[in-house]
């Protein structure tokens, strides 16, 4: 007990053990322990439970099935090769949807109904909202649904910084932008037809491409009065030779998904094949301006080169509004030339799950692109859906 701030102990008298006792007790405390069991193996378990019936009545079974089925988000770290639980989380933050990330630990998160967003630091648990709407160019109101978003820099007090997103708007998708002290969104519009799918910041602008593979560039000014304005740039681009066949795999139901990645000063898209919801291929193409723009030409020419198949003593991470390219040399243990990606779909849940979202684990991977193959990546089991959110990089 304590007294006046010291710690003391009182003396208990111990019991007399017969030897049946003693040997019980040994037997006992050399058994398995369901402590020893691996958290990964108890998540993995618990992903069978489809039913959320099914996963309380497991939570109160045992502590540590309650700990697993919790839904406790779980990062990887690639460097030391095992799973980490982050348990101190505020509950709002542990359900909220992941929409993109930025350097320094900073996630975009969507945080449940309302369409309430906010930036959320994983390594200090400092919280930034964003407002729950954007507007328009012709002032018309629409709510804040983010699909992906990027940040220029890591929020500080000294560094602006801003926010892009691709956000839904009526039938399709555009940009819009947030920065500091602003009260809601602003959409320039104008990006429905090319279907964004994908936005990065690089060489000081905001850079989004579409379905359809055309570029638009938006640099972020200071107007007049301080506030934000933006210089835009559409490109007016070439198809590459082999457009035409990767129309085929869509028409053969192939979809594609194209990331943006800066790496060595030079803007790259990956294209990711995907059929029967799993990944076949991922090919990379460099950004090559092919004519400025002119008096007479007011869009520059430019066209996606492919870079064949390695990717020269680099490895990539791809993420809707996260991609990220590193130099292999500076971390042990990986290799040349490898991509790693995520399973950046959903799926609308069955009659078991009524309305719920369901987003995918199982076509998260790595490819190798001298090898021309892929396979499933992290190492160790973990569960093939969640209803709470898709992965994400955690980039510090």
């Amino acid at each position: 007990m304590a007294q006046e701030g010291e710690l003391t102990f009182a003396a208990t008298p111990q019991q007399r053990t017969s030897p049946r006792a003693a040997a019980a007790a040994a037997a006992e405390a050399a058994a398995p322990s369901w402590a020893d069991v691996p958290d990964n193996i108890l998540v993995r378990v618990s992903a069978f439970l489809r039913c959320r019936a099914d996963r309380a009545h497991m939570a109160c079974a045992k502590s540590l099935w309650r700990r697993a089925v919790r839904g406790t988000p779980t990062f990887y770290s690639p460097i030391t090769r095992r799973y980490h639980r982050l348990r101190l989380l505020p509950p709002d933050v542990r359900a909220a949807r992941f929409c993109g990330s930025g350097d320094g630990g900073w996630l975009v998160l969507a945080l449940g109904s309302r369409h309430g967003y906010a930036l959320y630091n994983l390594d200090n648990g400092e919280r930034i909202p964003l407002p729950p709407g954007f507007r328009t160019a012709r002032n018309a109101q629409f709510p804040l649904v983010v699909r992906a978003a990027t940040l220029s820099a890591a929020p500080s007090p000294d560094t602006p910084y801003m926010v892009a997103a691709i956000v839904l708007a009526a039938s399709g998708y555009t940009a819009a932008f947030w920065s500091p002290g602003s009260e809601s969104w602003f959409s320039p519009g104008g990006l429905r037809r090319m279907r964004p799918q994908d936005v990065i910041f690089f060489n000081g602008g905001f850079i989004f491409v579409g379905a359809n593979e055309g570029v638009v560039t938006f640099w972020p000014l200071r107007g007049p009065q301080g506030n934000v304005v933006f210089a835009r740039v559409d490109y007016d681009m070439q198809l590459r030779e082999d457009y035409a066949e990767d129309l085929v795999f869509v028409q053969g139901h192939g979809m594609m998904n194209r990331y943006l990645v800066g790496s060595r000063g030079r803007l790259l898209m990956v294209v990711r094949y995907i059929y029967d919801d799993g990944t076949l291929t991922l090919r990379v193409f460099g950004f090559l301006v092919t004519a400025p723009a002119t008096a007479d030409v007011p869009r520059p020419r430019a066209t996606w080169v492919n870079l064949g198949h390695e990717l020269d003593g680099q490895m990539m991470f791809l993420g809707r509004g996260c991609s990220r390219s590193f130099e292999v040399a500076d971390y042990d243990g990986f290799r040349d030339s490898m991509i790693y990606y995520l399973d950046d779909e959903h799926m609308v849940s069955g009659p078991l799950h009524g309305d719920r979202r369901l987003y995918s684990f199982t076509d998260t991977g790595r490819y190798d692109m001298k090898e021309v193959a892929t396979a499933p990546w992290p190492e160790g089991l973990y569960p093939t859906t969640s209803d709470n959110a898709p992965p994400t990089w955690w980039l510090h």
